[in-house]
């Protein structure tokens, strides 16, 4: 089966050539115990190498099934070795991370057996060496002799035709080496065994043919007794075609379950690896994007939420609920009907507080009585919030509860549905048109609890539209008439609606009208005018001058009658606003958008004025930290992770040894890998 021409070796250095074998004819069959001999640096150990495809050789032609071997490649001598050759070496080359039982199961996986499979063989092959009763061991806790039977045992499970063995009584006493080479001879019967060995007496008893090597070249070449070789044709033994996920995942498993402390560390470093470049990416990300460097102005807007477009329907000036959802596109999470108010702040608990102030007055002249002056007040210490409409939600984004059906009625998240009925001064402002002490106070019942945590507050339709209608309207003014003609003009910059006022009423703080309360006014035919785009209209309402309830001390109070009827002639549903899931998909929301005949823009994007100098040299400082301290930890990650690996190192050599291709190796390391870093994200 193994058939050696003219076969030479050669070793190269800066200065010399040395010849290790020279013109070397062999020729070598199934069922030989073939006994290697010759003094040290003869060229034992590379006859054997060169036979076991572990060297190459320069000169002559080996065959193998009477197959040419000059022309393998590195990919075939590998094949060579996993199917055909098992080694027993004087060092053992045993893993000694490893249990017995495990040092014997790789040469099945190798085979390509399932590891439960794998399992129960290599038990059997533990008896056959006398080891069973020390399966559990690990490598490192075996004598001399019972480790060298374990390499006996893991060749005999590759169930090759050939096995090879270098010295392999060398650390052995003389009872051991005899077992030993007992087994050997044992196993010879089908296959073809190759022992090296410098002590001939050794081995005589139990060899079939001796070869003598000197200075590289055969000087004896004999058969000891021909009765000994039991048959001179191949085995065929039946090699499984197994896919490489299922070696992988075997080995993988092996190495992850024999060495718990290196699993630990590697998981240790990888986890450190995900978590710092998760950080210090998302932090160099961040810094990518110049937004945070921009100084931004409200001559348009107030809010400046990166993720708010606005929107106009090119074919429509009424909005309606198809167009509404027809501009719900691709990476647009919410639409809002009602875009003006999201201008609009609104304060709830938490976020204003009230300033307790007061005291007594000057005694009245007349009595003497001094009296308490209340001048407490509101103080608004957080405006981060801005209105958004219950429009834009529906019953699928509700935890508990329902959504507003009345004016007075909100939406907000909470984890504590038992808010569901309870009612909280809500103040809102528009900052624009009233100013930054103004603004309009409302008791408003909590009906629905959000899923998702957010605190954004969701409010009526009602409310939204009274806040809307306040951006269009320049001015509303109150005239009265007297005998004479025009009488006076109160003028209001914010409407308010009362829903506890009936009919069509109109009302306004007492204290406002109280310079009617004169005899020559003429009340019958009051009129409310209101002023838009500089185009003034008049409605006739039923004027109350009694106090209003405590909306607001300078708004027009409207019953929703009244409302609605002024409403109805200045809604302008001319555009809307879409949010989108993040700031990077503005552009493309745009071109989505205006695929579907719509006009948008970014509202962060109009309020830009220019750049701070300040903010840009940190930008860029932190970008370069970023990216700086990325690379950093990532090399040393790799760094230390390869110098864990490298303890691995002589264990891939044996394993390549026994079979395994270097393609396999990189793949087991890989998966190892992709393991550690799945259980890394999972954990963190």
């Amino acid at each position: 089966m193994l058939k050696l021409e003219n076969v030479s070796k050669y070793y190269y250095s800066s200065s010399s050539v040395t010849c290790a074998l020279r013109k070397i004819n062999l020729k070598l069959n199934i069922g030989e115990f073939v006994a290697i001999t010759g003094e040290s640096g003869s060229g034992k150990t590379t006859l054997l190498n060169i036979l076991s495809g572990l060297d190459s050789y320069e000169d002559g032609e080996m065959y193998y099934y009477n197959k040419k071997t000059s022309f393998f490649d590195s990919s075939d001598w590998e094949n060579y070795r996993k199917d055909e050759i098992a080694f027993i070496f004087q060092n053992y080359n045993l893993i000694d991370s490893f249990t017995v039982l495990e040092n014997v199961i790789v040469s099945y996986i190798i085979e390509g057996e399932s590891y439960k499979d794998a399992k129960e063989k290599a038990f059997e092959i533990l008896k056959i060496v006398g080891l069973e009763k020390d399966y559990h061991k690990k490598a490192t806790k075996l004598s001399g002799g019972q480790k060298q039977r374990l390499s006996i045992a893991r060749a005999l499970a590759k169930n090759t035709n050939i096995i090879v063995a270098d010295e392999p009584t060398g650390n052995l006493d003389a009872e051991n080496g005899k077992a030993i080479l007992e087994l050997l001879k044992k196993v010879s019967k089908d296959k073809l065994v190759i022992v090296v060995s410098h002590n001939i007496s050794e081995i005589e008893p139990y060899m079939t043919r001796k070869i003598r090597l000197h200075d590289g070249e055969i000087v004896l070449d004999e058969t000891v007794e021909d009765d000994k070789i039991i048959n001179n044709h191949v085995v065929e033994r039946n090699k499984k075609e197994v896919h490489d996920i299922k070696r992988i995942f075997n080995f993988s498993f092996l190495n992850i379950k024999s060495q718990p402390k290196k699993t630990i560390l590697m998981l240790l470093l990888v986890m450190i690896s995900v978590f710092s470049s998760f950080v210090f990416y998302a932090n160099f990300k961040a810094n990518l994007d110049d937004n945070r460097t921009k100084v931004l102005e409200s001559d348009f807007f107030l809010n400046f939420d990166e993720t708010r477009l606005i929107v106009k329907d090119a074919n429509s000036s009424i909005i309606t609920d198809d167009i509404l959802q027809k501009a719900n596109v691709k990476k647009v999470y919410q639409v809002e009907k009602y875009d003006y108010i999201t201008d609009v702040n609104y304060y709830r608990l938490g976020d204003y507080k009230f300033a307790l102030g007061g005291g007594m007055s000057e005694p009245d002249p007349n009595t003497g009585v001094s009296n308490f002056i209340d001048s407490s007040a509101i103080e608004l210490v957080k405006e981060d919030k801005f209105m958004r409409s219950s429009s834009s939600l529906t019953e699928k984004d509700l935890a508990y509860g329902r959504l507003p059906k009345n004016m007075l009625e909100m939406v907000v998240y909470s984890n504590d549905s038992s808010l569901i009925g309870k009612k909280e001064l809500v103040l809102f402002k528009n900052s624009r048109y009233w100013g930054d002490d103004s603004y309009l106070k409302y008791n408003v019942e909590i009906v629905g609890i959000l899923q998702e945590n957010t605190n954004q507050a969701y409010f009526s339709d009602e409310i939204c539209k009274m806040m809307e209608l306040s951006e269009h309207i320049l001015d509303i003014n109150i005239e009265f008439y007297n005998e004479k003609g025009k009488f006076t003009r109160f003028k209001f910059n914010k409407i308010a609606i009362d829903p506890t006022l009936a009919g069509i009423q109109v009302m306004g703080n007492k204290s406002v009208f109280n310079s009617l309360n004169r005899p020559d006014v003429k009340i019958p035919n009051n009129f409310l005018k209101i002023r838009e785009n500089y185009i003034d209209s008049y409605f006739e309402f039923d004027i109350n001058l009694k106090s209003s309830q405590n909306i607001c001390d300078d708004a027009i109070v409207l019953s929703l009658n009244a409302f609605e009827i002024i409403y109805s002639k200045y809604n302008s549903d001319k555009q809307f606003a879409v949010y989108i899931e993040d700031y990077s998909y503005t552009d493309d929301v745009i071109r989505e958008l205006s695929r579907n005949s719509f006009t948008s823009i970014s509202c962060f994007r109009s309020s830009v004025a220019g750049y701070d100098t300040m903010k840009v040299v940190i930008r860029y400082v932190n970008l370069l930290i970023s990216g700086f301290a990325l690379i950093l930890i990532n090399v040393l990650i790799i760094f230390i992770g390869l110098s864990i690996l490298k303890v691995k190192r002589n264990d891939y050599i044996i394993f390549k040894m026994i079979g395994l291709t270097n393609k396999l190796i990189k793949k087991i390391n890989f998966s190892e890998l992709v393991f550690y870093g799945i259980c890394s994200n999972v954990i963190l």
